[in-house]
């Protein structure tokens, strides 16, 4: 079901996959299997839920497709029947009786007699429908509804491939602020035993080891909460890899920034309303649509079959007892003679063939044609509706990611400038207090800066990361991404920050 190129993944990488799955397996709930993003996108997509049923969804309607082609062809059937029926009478005549017909007997005044019959029929039957106005219209429908589950297939591609990239993110997120906070208990814990170096000497006051410890300990709390953040991250990738339960991966890749969109932004929106499966299958769905209403148009017109049949019978009439109870008259008086039994048997055989053309044409069906037009032509303009919505949507999207895009690369060079500014003053200030010549108040306000423009350095970095994403998934466009912390300027597109 699935093929190289069909569903984005190939056999292949379908092997890459199930051996990283073996691996981190393997390696157990104590040691997380690391993965690179390109890793991740073979595992994810060969084992995506999503792509499967989307996969289901065009099967079903291929089979869909069948059964309406199936409904129109000629049907050839064997018919049999067979029955067997057995009467006792005292009367002359016998009638009502299908399985038997009408047969007389004379039997006399007091006769008697059993009547045993077998029938057998064995015959073809061929219909085909020669004039059906509705055969077309359900034809169409039925390939317009395949057509729009194979572009939805590629929308689905589309969206599990950024799922997981936004996963893979949100982990490389995670995992880069562990070391922020790391990097902030060192200095706190250096800052700390600084304080309360100087303060045996009785240079600082008790206050100053106090707001020191607080200071370690607000790190420490907030290590705590990185970790835990880092640990939901993970198991959102697993889930997005369709890992089991016990699965844990962490991205190996370091969170740096990609190389910058390289197209302008109409060029984005020509390409993402151009090229875009989720159109595709809009578009087919009200082409569908379309042919619904043409299809209940047709219940109003009229429609011509043929019938052809023809088979052969048996028939096998039994009478074992026949009892008549003879009289003779002799002037005027009559004398009984002694009672008859004269059994008999008959069995025959006989073909029969014929044709049968009908015609109907519907005069009144209390509105219900009519009724199902209108319903029909309602849903198509829905669908219509739903194309614009779509159009709407996608637009937005691209200028915000898009935005977004342009907007993270001044944030990373301001973040990065930050931090370079907040380590020389972290490191001017405990120069500073180490002398005796600034309070600790500057050296904790400038640790807890340099602890923010790291943490915002990494958020910046993600929003440019997954801005970019955001465009490959409205465009389609997925150049091959590097990790680089220098690149050539872009004109017009800002230019790949670079982190220290």
């Amino acid at each position: 079901m699935n093929r190289p190129g069909q569903h984005g993944f190939s056999q292949g990488q379908l092997g890459i996959g199930a051996a990283l799955l073996a691996l981190a397996v393997a390696a157990g709930p104590a040691a997380a299997q690391r993965l690179t993003l390109q890793q991740a996108l073979d595992l994810g997509l060969g084992r995506s839920l999503s792509l499967r049923g989307s996969a289901l969804t065009v099967e079903e309607n291929r089979a869909l497709v069948g059964l309406a082609r199936s409904r129109f062809l000629p049907k050839l059937d064997l018919v049999g029947l067979g029955t067997y029926a057995q009467v006792g009478t005292s009367v002359g005549f016998i009638s009502n009786l299908p399985s038997i017909g009408d047969i007389s007997l004379d039997v006399g005044a007091d006769g008697y007699a059993v009547v045993q019959n077998t029938f057998l029929n064995l015959g073809l039957t061929l219909s085909l429908p020669l004039l059906d106005f509705g055969r077309g219209p359900l034809q169409q429908a039925a390939r317009f509804d395949l057509q729009a589950a194979r572009s939805q297939l590629t929308e689905q591609e589309r969206r599990s491939r950024f799922s997981i990239i936004s996963a893979y993110l949100s982990a490389q997120l995670a995992e880069a602020q562990i070391p922020v906070w790391q990097r902030s208990i060192e200095v706190s814990s250096t800052l700390l035993r600084d304080a309360t170096a100087i303060r045996r000497r009785g240079l600082a006051a008790r206050i100053d080891t106090l707001q020191a410890e607080a200071l370690l300990q607000a790190d420490r709390q907030g290590l705590a909460e990185a970790e835990a953040q880092r640990q939901v991250a993970r198991s959102a990738l697993a889930r997005a890899l369709n890992l089991p339960p016990a699965g844990d991966v962490s991205p190996s890749d370091p969170l740096l920034p990609w190389t910058p969109w390289p197209l302008a932004l109409e060029p984005s929106l020509q390409r993402a309303l151009e090229q875009r499966p989720a159109l595709e299958a809009l578009q087919q769905q009200r082409q569908a649509q379309l042919a619904r209403v043409q299809l209940a148009r047709a219940g109003r017109m009229p429609s011509v079959g043929l019938l052809l049949g023809g088979g052969i019978s048996g028939d096998w009439l039994n009478l074992p007892v026949v009892n008549t109870n003879p009289r003779l008259g002799v002037n005027g008086s009559s004398v009984s003679l002694p009672g008859l039994n004269t059994p008999g048997s008959a069995s025959g055989s006989f073909y029969d063939w014929g044709a049968v053309l009908s015609l109907r044409q519907p005069l009144f069906d209390g509105g219900l044609s009519r009724s199902s037009t209108d319903l029909a032509q309602r849903r198509a303009d829905q669908s219509q509706v739903a194309l614009d919505e779509a159009r709407q949507a996608i637009v937005q999207n691209v200028q915000t990611w898009y935005a977004n895009h342009q907007g993270s690369a001044p944030q990373i060079e301001a973040a990065s400038a930050a931090v370079r500014a907040g380590e020389e003053s972290v490191r001017d200030a405990l120069l500073r207090y180490r002398a005796g010549i600034a309070p600790i108040t500057e050296l904790l306000l400038a640790q807890r800066s340099l602890q923010q423009a790291r943490s915002a350095q990494a958020m910046a970095t993600h929003r440019w990361n997954l801005s970019r994403a955001g465009l490959e998934l409205e465009t389609g466009l997925f150049p091959r991404v590097e990790s680089k912390t220098t690149a050539p300027d872009s004109p017009g597109h800002g230019r790949t920050p670079s982190l220290p």
